[in-house]
């Protein structure tokens, strides 16, 4: 059950996409959503780049990144009133066990932190959620070492929402089997949403050695463990082409009509991706149609 969502804003134009997504993963199971605002303390920050300023140009920058992070907050702030609002949701404080259990109800929480590392608390507070949710990137470049640090330092997986995410497209998942550890924690982490689905495919890739075809081992072990679950999975098998395996999967996805991808993350070493590329950073820094759950 995915019962504890959370959703880190920037203060910017993808935050009220970002927990609108929530609100939606969050309905079917009466969850909690905590937005989570996080900036840097200017006065911790700016001295360690800014050495050799004098004091009074030091307090000047110091003024102004206190203002522009105020700025933002304020905007997170206005985006998850606005986001509330519209789903119907009540904003809470954190329920003792009882009251969490027996609520019928979504609910939302609001977290304002001012830290010296950011993503300190990123990590922290991940490792105690089920999910991390993010808006993928639709104006701006994706903070891909966010990301990475959300999928590789909380132990959670990491959901990466399309624009327009609803229930509806939550009712058609594939899902890009490779055999691997990463791909089975995933689809471990997606088992609530996969039990709602209408459909299910697993997308495999030939060329991989346990991935011949459809009744390779691997495939024949995932399809009995999802009909245990009482989920029915089509097989599809995909020919490499001249397309990145990455592009592969996600294109794939989208022609059936997939509204989410569960995949696993970095197969191979985070280096050997950023250098040479490969599935992971295709979805990491790509708009795609659908959205996309992932685990390491």
């Amino acid at each position: 059950m995915i019962k504890h969502i959370l959703v880190p804003l920037d203060g910017a134009s993808a935050d009220e996409r970002a927990l609108n997504a929530a609100f939606t993963l969050a309905r079917p199971f009466n969850g909690h959503v905590d937005a989570l605002h996080v900036r840097p303390d200017p006065r911790l920050t700016i001295p360690l780049v800014a050495e050799g300023f004098s004091s009074e140009m030091l307090e000047r920058l110091i003024r102004e990144a206190e203002q522009a992070d105020q700025e933002r907050a304020s905007h997170a702030r206005r985006s998850f009133n606005a986001a509330v609002a519209a789903a119907g949701v009540h904003s809470v404080g954190y329920p003792d066990p009882d009251t969490a259990v027996a609520s019928a109800a979504v609910t939302a929480t609001w977290q304002e932190v001012v830290i010296a590392q950011p993503e300190d608390s990123l990590v922290h507070r991940g490792r105690c959620a089920d999910l991390i949710l993010f808006a993928q990137p639709f104006d701006a470049p994706p903070d891909v070492m966010r990301l990475e640090t959300a999928l590789f330092e909380t132990g959670q997986p990491i959901l990466l929402a399309a624009p327009g995410l609803d229930a509806e497209r939550l009712t058609s998942i594939a899902i890009a089997w490779n055999g691997s550890r990463q791909a089975a924690k995933a689809v471990a982490a997606a088992m609530p949403l996969l039990r709602r689905a209408r459909s299910a495919t697993l997308l495999a890739v030939a060329g991989n050695d346990d991935l011949i075809g459809p009744t390779a081992p691997m495939i024949t072990r995932l399809t009995d463990h999802l009909a245990w679950h009482g989920i029915s999975a089509a097989v599809d098998l995909l020919h490499r082409d001249d397309r990145p395996t990455g592009e592969l999967l996600a294109g794939r996805a989208m022609e059936i009509g997939a509204g989410l991808l569960v995949m696993g993350g970095y197969g191979h070493s985070r280096f050997r991706e950023m250098v040479l590329g490969g599935a992971t950073r295709h979805v990491l820094e790509t708009a795609l149609e659908c959205s996309v759950l992932m685990a390491h």
